[in-house]
């Protein structure tokens, strides 16, 4: 009996090994569709939305609400095509490929694989670029509000946002320094907590000021402040059907130019918006393989766009009727009027800095590990250079002074990213035409144009069928709005380097 116990006990043993490691030998993944949502909404719930009551007063009620809706159904569909690559070539039960570029790689090969790194890459970049002058502005806010307290509303408390860039980036340093998404999923948690908080204020205070509750609470509290004519009548300025009208409104006169400059940079900062299948791959690499992950990927994806597109619907709305052709670009300054709940502003802006920097660290993940698989390749090479290369990315380091060689790297890699993004930052603050510009590029290939690629090639979809036909359709009539898109935000960009100084302190 004695040697039956103990092939038993070898059995348990073996059993629980292979509960720690997945069927390609990594460590086991424990994601499920609520950590892969707070993922997903952390990576799409973040600069775009502060952008889109602005986007709406440029297009209007009609014409926003009917591209916000286009764009989450483009999205949805797209997305659930990318989400069967994740394996291959079975969509449950096959090879599984851990980043974007290798899903695209296995299907459509290499050539296609480096366009693909190239758009994903650069469009990671550019996010964190854009949640850095965000974050920045937030802080700003911040020290404004309390110079007002301290020395009076009538006190100029211009705060240069210059400064406030390099302290958020003081502390992406230290949080560049996790070491991959399984590690930064709390980070992600707190996030999505901060996402919904934030959001929740400015989408309550937008409320009150366009049903004119403001203008109510100015008088029951002989707020002279409140009756001045910043607020109407009122205490509201809705919108109108086809957004900012040409001619002369608001003490503003508006050209035929500046309609559609403002109209495409808005159609870009909408795609922007839903801009988040360039780290899709990377996500659904965290989830348990049982269920599928691209069953549970799906789920979460229905989830996570539904929520989404919904409070786009009610934050841009909400923020259009407040402030009507006045709306600025990024909604999150026009709080600076609430002085009499000042803690209230204070708070949705620091809920918005702790929010991006866990956004910041979900987006840059993907390019740090890129960058640092090649490294641990380079360094086994020249360490070790006759033992085999790993398939996957997991480090091949197997000697102490390899791994010093790694860690080195990994601190100045990181390092250096961030200060990089940082001085971009500070030359080149321009919110809404960066959004735009990064919506553009981005949208088109990573939402639309791979996913469509790998899933015919992958399904054989026939030439000239019908379903081929309207795939093609669907990628042409985005490829032609992202190319709009592109030539207004480069153009609005142009037009504000005009008015700007850069790296001011």
């Amino acid at each position: 009996m004695a040697p039956q116990a103990l092939d038993i006990e070898g059995a348990v043993e073996s059993q629980k090994k292979s509960m720690a490691v997945d069927d390609d030998g990594r460590p086991a993944r424990t994601g499920n569709e609520w950590t892969a949502l707070a993922h997903l909404v952390t990576a799409v719930s973040g600069a775009g939305v502060l952008s889109l009551a602005w986007s709406m007063s440029q297009i209007g009620w009609v014409a926003g609400s009917i591209i916000l809706v286009l764009l989450a159904l483009a999205t949805l569909y797209s997305s659930s095509l990318l989400s069967d690559c994740y394996r291959h070539p079975d969509p449950a039960a096959g090879a599984r490929n851990h980043t974007y570029t290798k899903c695209v790689n296995a299907i459509l090969g290499k050539r296609q694989a480096w366009f693909c790194a190239l758009a994903q890459y650069a469009d990671l970049y550019g996010a964190t670029v854009a949640f850095t002058i965000v974050a920045s502005s937030s802080i700003a806010a911040i020290a404004q509000s309390v110079c007002y307290r301290k020395h009076g509303k009538n006190t100029p408390c211009d705060a240069v946002t210059g400064r406030y860039t390099l302290i958020f980036g003081g502390i992406q340093i230290f949080f560049s320094q996790l070491q991959d998404m399984q590690r930064v999923r709390w980070l992600s948690i707190l996030a999505t907590v901060m996402s919904f908080s934030y959001s929740f204020i400015v989408l309550s205070l937008s409320a009150i000021k366009a049903s004119g509750i403001v203008y109510c609470i100015g008088i029951f509290t002989n707020e002279t402040f409140l009756k001045s004519s910043e607020f109407t009548k009122h205490g509201h300025s809705h919108g109108t059907s086809f957004g900012v009208l040409v001619g002369s409104n608001m003490l503003v006169h508006v050209t035929t130019y500046q309609k559609t400059l403002g109209v495409l940079q808005a159609i870009g900062n909408m795609c922007y918006s839903f801009l988040f299948t360039s780290i899709l791959i990377e996500i659904q690499d965290t989830l348990s393989s049982s269920p599928p992950e691209n069953k549970t990927m799906r789920k979460t994806l229905l989830i996570g766009i539904v929520y989404t597109t919904m409070f786009y619907m009610a934050l841009g709305g909400t923020g259009y009727a407040a402030y009507g052709d006045k709306t600025p670009g990024n909604l999150l300054s026009a709080l600076v009027s609430y002085r009499h709940v000042f803690w209230l502003v204070d708070l949705a802006n620091l809920f918005i800095i702790v929010r991006l920097v866990g956004a910041y660290q979900v987006t840059a993940q993907p390019i740090f590990g890129f960058v640092e698989f090649h490294a641990s390749i380079y360094f086994q090479r020249k360490i070790m250079p006759n033992e085999k290369q790993p398939s996957h990315a997991v480090l091949p380091l197997q000697k102490k002074s390899s791994l010093d060689h790694l860690t080195i790297f990994r601190i100045v890699w990181r390092t250096s990213f961030v200060i990089l993004t940082t001085m971009i930052s500070m030359a080149f603050p321009f919110f809404n035409s960066i959004l735009g510009l990064l919506g553009a590029l981005a949208y088109w290939p990573l939402t639309i144009y791979f996913p469509i690629q790998m899933h015919m090639k992958k399904f054989d979809v026939q030439p000239w069928s019908s379903k081929w036909v309207g795939l093609q359709i669907l990628m042409l009539f985005f490829l032609l709005v992202s190319f709009s898109c592109i030539a207004g935000s480069i153009e609005g960009i142009r037009q504000s380097m005009k008015k700007h100084q850069a790296f001011q302190i």
